[in-house]
């Protein structure tokens, strides 16, 4: 089966399966290998590692984070990230509205043609997704950062969770979680899980990218 093919089958899935849509949203590696989507599995997985690394250097690299906000389509394409992983993985990383903006308006006016969805690209939309979830649980109750009002922004813990799946441990460095008294990081929101929506995060975003349907 080629990728487009295994893409267009799990949109299609989620389209008529509520219960696997919801299996997926609650587990996407485990669901994934038990419905035949062992590759998407893996390579979902690698991504969100990445993410995990990417989040943690946001926080803890004062130049890093600057160089994002300034040009966040050319360090994440640096980064190594699809293009239409971009919005998701800002909003999740608690990325100020302008930059996300910026990013989203950037990567419009560069795609004159839709592409179709490729493995990585959905695998980052999946690994993004993935890495919000666990974060959100594993930060329950308290899942938002708190900005003072002297600008000191403390990052959600939901950024430190250790983070187990089968065959893979997520680790963010303990710098996401100090507290920052410089004002360029208080317009960061610390790990914002709640902004990544499952309905308009990936299920949308398959939808749009996949062809054939």
């Amino acid at each position: 089966m080629t990728s487009q093919e295994q893409i267009n089958e799990l949109v299609d899935r989620l389209d008529w399966d509520s219960e696997f849509a919801t299996a997926l949203e609650a587990d996407p590696f485990t669901t994934l290998r038990g419905t035949g989507f062992e590759d998407l599995a893996v390579a979902a997985e690698q991504e969100r590692d990445r993410i995990a690394e990417l989040v943690d250097r946001i926080y803890r690299d004062d130049e890093f984070r600057q160089a994002v906000e300034r040009d966040p389509t050319r360090e994440l394409n640096d980064w190594g990230l699809p293009d239409v992983a971009f919005e998701p993985v800002l909003l999740m990383a608690g990325a100020p509205d302008e930059v996300v903006e910026r990013a989203t308006a950037e990567v419009e006016a560069h795609l004159s043609v839709r592409k179709p969805a490729t493995v990585a690209a959905v695998a980052a939309v999946l690994g993004t997704l993935a890495f919000a979830q666990q974060a959100s649980a594993a930060s329950q109750p308290a899942a938002t950062a708190q900005v003072s009002p002297v600008a000191t922004a403390q990052v959600s813990p939901a950024a430190t969770a250790q983070v187990s799946q089968p065959g893979a441990t997520v680790q963010v460095s303990p710098a996401v979680t100090a507290q920052v008294s410089k004002p360029a990081m208080a317009k960061w929101q610390g790990v914002q899980a709640q902004r990544v929506t499952w309905q308009g995060s990936f299920a949308s975003f398959l939808r749009t990218h996949s062809i054939g349907l």
